[in-house]
């Protein structure tokens, strides 16, 4: 597994997604099961940590409110 596999699959990571170039942020989209346009309009919302993406996708959406 990639790093970047390793981090989109581990529920408590704190890597910080790369939205540039747009093939990272199509990479990070493909791993964490969503669209480009979602992983940024989270990332927007928690900040770039894996962690708080993860837990906004998934209905949390209150961890990392401050952002990242």
């Amino acid at each position: 597994m990639s790093r970047l596999t390793d981090a989109a699959h581990d529920p408590r990571s704190q890597a910080e997604v790369e939205l540039e170039p747009p093939e990272r942020l199509a990479a990070w989209a493909r791993e964490l099961g969503v669209t480009p346009e979602a992983l940024q309009s989270a990332a927007k919302a928690v900040g770039r940590r894996v962690d708080r993406i993860k837990d906004h996708l998934t209905g949390g959406g209150a961890a990392g409110q401050s952002g990242g």
